[in-house]
């Protein structure tokens, strides 16, 4: 039950002024709890300062500070001493009802109880724990709400305690009170800012705040080694520093935007300059901090480093960009090759009746050195539809393991006659630079780049050539859409006068030119784009109007031995076999047939595979040598080879084409075949 307010009354309400000496103890005793709690630690501490200041002049041996929680409906005991009774014994049990702690608290108002009160008490089971002889139960109040309560108790002197106590206790209840809460607050606080301090250090974005001036006044670690900074360094620097040598900051002004008032928060990207000069990607959300007054007094701000995504999107952007330019320039390389290949069967007609005619001249003939010159023009227009096939990856391809560094040299000492006012240098990291390439094919190569560097720098100038071993890795890999391991880099740089941005994503489109004389074709990086893919490798440019420009090549690197050339000189040969030309242009089959009997051979000609056939089917002579197209209707080279390679295991067959001998070329070669010739041929 809930005592009455008669049984808790002590025996008198009268408050009689206490003593002189009782009072300066009062007056000592409010002036120590005030200060203890400055002094104290947390709320543990103050609680034991309270119980040793109040022991100081009244017998404390049994003392406990009960706090209540109005809205759980839960006392605790923060504070608790007793020499027979426990602080579990009363924890689980207490209610507002069932004890004299929860009677002080619901009727707001001092007890003093004495044995007899107290055993009755027991008997009413409104008392938990062992009786005393002396009980004193004081509210602690804020503003008169009641927080909790501090009592003590005798066990064994039934007149330790009187009025006089009773009034002290009451007189310094207030400030108890008043003390605790303030603890509380400081040490919630406290534990916000700790709780705080701990996000804030443990987090993965960065935290800073400045001050209007710009100055920033916190910083998290995570902030400082986005920064690569020290805190220290950090703390007391103007952000604008981590700004240095970026043209394109807007932070300055967006900061200057939240300080005046006109936004109070943004989120934007941005990005900061370290210090080793390199350049990373972020993106923070900033808003203003202000004071109780709501005036602006800095701004805070959350930063996330976003390089990373940057990078991947800049690469991601770049893999599309060079899928777009490979998709383009395999769509134009299909058609180039198409052309390539029916101008190289013109070619090879035009240049096989040249031949015929100078057969059959005198050099002394007037018209023999018209043909010579005819016959030079047709070597041009074979170089122009090698540019193509290049370009259409379909051009002769001879793999070999070669000397990357001799290549270059080579290539040099074509181009640098011609060109005396440019210095060309050499930088080569290592003196073996093996990669297998097409020699003839990777000349071109280089010999156009030094040709395009020296067109860039008419007055003079330098052109620097290097390679270096590198490794690949995985990502720079997928990025370049080759194959990740060991490769040779080339670089190809010159001082001249650069290529201009809206310019450089087209120059290895065929037939791009930014020639003015219209001496130029067009189709020389486009020719280098295409050779150098389908060597599996990469070639990019880099470039600044007024300075230079930079092609780079990898290559994939190789630990193949070099084999030196057999540079036999090739002799004409003539004979009496019979050969079966193979070719459905009518011009190929003609002037091939004259040729081939010029030199002494039975030549036998069929316009396709299926006519091919049959010619063997009906004749009885055997056909000692084929000389088979590769494109064909009805029946290609390769099905034809098939048939007259199952036929006779050890038939001899050449075969012929405006293509490459890469491809399918290349596979029937390896499946027997004799040799390959590419057109135009003589």
């Amino acid at each position: 039950m809930t005592p009455n307010q008669s049984s808790i009354n002590p025996k008198s309400n009268t408050q009689s002024p206490l003593p002189q000496r009782r009072a300066e103890q009062l007056n000592q005793t409010l002036f120590k709890i005030s200060n203890a709690v400055r002094v104290s630690r947390n709320l543990d501490d103050l609680y034991g300062s309270i119980h040793q200041i109040l022991g100081e002049i009244m017998d404390l041996t049994n003392f406990f500070i009960a706090l209540y929680d109005k809205e759980a409906g839960r006392i605790s005991f923060p504070y608790f001493r007793d020499i027979y009774d426990a602080e579990e014994v009363y924890c689980d049990e207490l209610r507002l009802d069932n004890c004299l702690t929860g009677g002080v608290i619901q009727n707001a108002m001092p007890v003093f109880l004495r044995k007899e009160e107290l055993e009755r008490r027991r008997d009413s089971k409104t008392l938990v724990g062992t009786v005393p002889e002396l009980w004193l139960g004081i509210p602690l109040k804020i503003k008169g709400e009641v927080i909790g309560i501090m009592a003590t108790l005798s066990y064994h002197d039934a007149d330790l305690f009187d009025q006089i106590d009773l009034h002290t206790l009451i007189s310094v209840s207030d400030q108890i009170a008043l003390a605790i809460e303030r603890k509380q607050y400081e040490q919630a606080l406290s534990s916000s800012e700790k709780k705080y301090r701990t996000i804030l250090e443990t987090m993965v974005e960065g935290y800073f705040e400045q001050d209007q001036e710009g100055r920033i006044t916190m910083a998290n670690p995570a902030m400082c080694k986005m920064l690569d900074t020290p805190v220290e360094e950090v703390v007391g620097t103007r952000f604008e520093k981590f700004f240095a040598n970026l043209e394109t900051n807007t932070i300055p002004n967006a900061f200057q935007n939240i300080i005046n008032g006109d936004k109070t928060n943004l989120s934007l990207e941005f990005e900061l300059s370290l210090k080793d000069d390199s350049v990373r990607y972020f993106e923070g959300t900033f808003s203003s901090i202000r004071d109780e007054n709501h005036t602006i007094k800095g701004i805070r701000g959350i930063v996330r480093n976003i390089t990373e995504k940057k990078i991947a999107e800049k690469t991601q952007k770049r893999f599309e960009e060079k899928l777009q330019q490979s998709q383009r320039l395999e769509s134009l390389g299909t058609l180039a090759g198409g052309v390539a290949h029916d101008f190289n069967n013109l070619l090879m007609g035009i240049q096989g009746r040249i031949s015929i005619i100078q057969a059959d001249l005198d050099e002394q003939h007037p018209h023999f050195t018209q043909l010579a010159r005819m016959e030079s023009y047709i070597e041009k227009a074979s170089n122009l539809t090698s540019q193509l096939l290049g370009f259409a990856r379909g051009g002769k391809y001879e793999i070999k393991a070669v000397n990357l560094n001799h290549i270059i040299e080579n290539s040099i000492a074509i181009v640098q006659p011609a060109k005396k006012a440019i210095e060309i240098r050499t930088v080569f990291k290592d003196n073996q630079s093996v990669v297998e390439v097409d020699e003839n094919q990777l000349e071109q190569v280089l010999v156009n780049l030094l040709l395009n560097a020296s067109q860039a720098m008419l007055q003079g100038g330098t052109i620097t050539i290097g390679t270096e071993k590198i490794t690949v890795d995985d990502n720079s890999a997928a990025v370049k859409s080759i194959i990740p391991g060991p490769y040779l880099q080339v670089t190809v740089e010159d001082t001249g006068v650069g290529i201009s941005e809206k310019n450089i994503g087209k120059i290895f489109d065929p037939f791009f030119t930014t020639n003015p004389s219209g001496g130029s074709t067009g189709l020389g990086l486009a020719m280098v784009y295409g050779i150098i893919e389908n060597h599996h490798g990469f070639i990019s440019v880099e470039s600044t109007v007024n300075e230079g420009t930079c092609f780079t090549i990898l290559l994939p690197s190789s630990q193949k031995k070099i084999v030196p050339d057999d540079k036999r000189p090739i002799e004409t040969q003539t004979g009496t076999d019979t050969i079966l030309l193979v070719d459905d242009e009518p011009m190929v089959t003609e002037v091939g047939k004259e040729m081939i009997s010029m030199l002494g051979y039975e030549a036998v000609t069929a316009s396709s595979g299926l006519e091919a056939l049959k010619i063997i089917k009906d004749r009885d002579k055997k056909i000692d040598l084929f000389i088979i197209d590769m494109i064909m209707p009805q029946m290609s080279g390769g099905e034809l080879f098939d048939r007259l390679k199952s036929s006779d295991p050890d038939v001899k067959i050449l075969l012929s084409s405006g293509y490459s001998i890469d491809g399918e070329a290349r596979e029937i070669i390896n499946r027997g075949c004799k040799g390959f010739i590419q057109k135009p041929f003589t």
